[in-house]
């Protein structure tokens, strides 16, 4: 390793950055959905929203993957921020009850109530945010090892 060059952290990922953040997002997508449909816990309005960023992404990174199209880390990139950014509120909500404005219980539950409560902090919109944070850390990772792949072959 020559003097000036930084080792890449992700190199262990090359190529497989893709396949894993679609994993995540699957995973994702198939608790929400066993959640919801075999446990019965009515999703709340900011489940949905996160669901409506999660689930295509679910499907769009595994076929990118496939095709080996980096060109889609822009567009997931975006949901997974957007979603990131509706999973940390919900979080908030659910630590302070007090910024809860109602209108969730307004069409369906409360999403200051948490259904699951594990080691004291992980609730359903906590898994969330950790899979949207992941999905975006991976999308940063792919975008690290192909930029350092087209400066190597240059």
């Amino acid at each position: 390793m020559g003097r000036g060059k930084r080792r890449n952290p992700f190199e262990f990922l090359r190529g497989i950055t893709l396949w894993f953040a679609g994993g995540v997002a699957i995973a994702a997508m198939a608790g929400s959905l066993y959640l919801s449909e075999i446990a019965h816990l009515i999703p709340c309005k900011l489940c949905w929203f996160q669901r409506i960023a999660m689930y295509p992404i679910a499907i769009v990174l595994p076929i990118a993957a496939w095709r080996k199209d980096n060109g889609i880390r822009l567009y997931a990139a975006v949901l997974a921020v957007i979603g990131l950014g509706v999973a940390i509120w919900h979080r908030l909500i659910q630590a302070f009850p007090s910024l809860d404005s109602g209108a969730c219980a307004a069409v369906g539950p409360p999403c200051s109530a948490p259904y699951i409560k594990e080691f004291g902090f992980v609730t359903i919109p906590y898994m969330a945010l950790s899979a949207f944070a992941l999905i975006l850390v991976l999308l940063w990772a792919n975008r690290v090892n192909s930029s350092r792949t087209v400066a190597t072959s240059a």
